[in-house]
């Protein structure tokens, strides 16, 4: 009788998941990693730069402000922001700065700022425009 009840049990447990639903093969569970929200993220969460451009990748993000809302400050919104500075800042404007030709100065301005720690726009100086710019979108993307 024993026996018997040990192999009822998981069967009929089998049985009512299978009625419910539950171990549909055909469930709503999306493909992609990345279902829209970042709480939503099938995945552990990971402050990592390759997942935060991979995800701005996915989403097609052409704006800071979705990185800055979907992951607020760290190494996966500095991905972010990466692909969308690369995708989205190309040759006509590079945040909230118009660019001439190849927004080159605006990006050297903007990497100068960050590998020097610049938070306040009076910091920002130089002999381009465009590299002032560079350093002052820094500065609005971040502080």
């Amino acid at each position: 009788m024993r026996i018997k009840s040990r192999i009822i049990f998981p069967l009929s447990l089998l049985l009512v998941l299978l009625g419910a639903g539950c171990l549909d093969s055909s469930s709503n569970i999306s493909s992609s990693p990345f279902s829209g929200s970042f709480s939503n993220y099938q995945y552990d969460y990971v402050d990592d730069y390759d997942y935060g451009y991979e995800w701005a990748e996915y989403e097609d993000i052409d704006n800071f402000d979705d990185c800055q809302y979907e992951f607020g400050s760290g190494d996966a919104e500095d991905g972010c922001n990466d692909y969308v500075r690369h995708n989205y800042s190309g040759y006509r404007s590079f945040g909230s700065y118009d660019c001439t030709e190849d927004c080159s100065g605006h990006e050297a301005g903007y990497e100068w700022a960050e590998r020097n720690d610049i938070y306040h726009e009076d910091d920002c100086g130089g002999n381009s425009n465009s590299f002032i710019e560079g350093c002052l979108q820094y500065v609005e993307d971040y502080y």
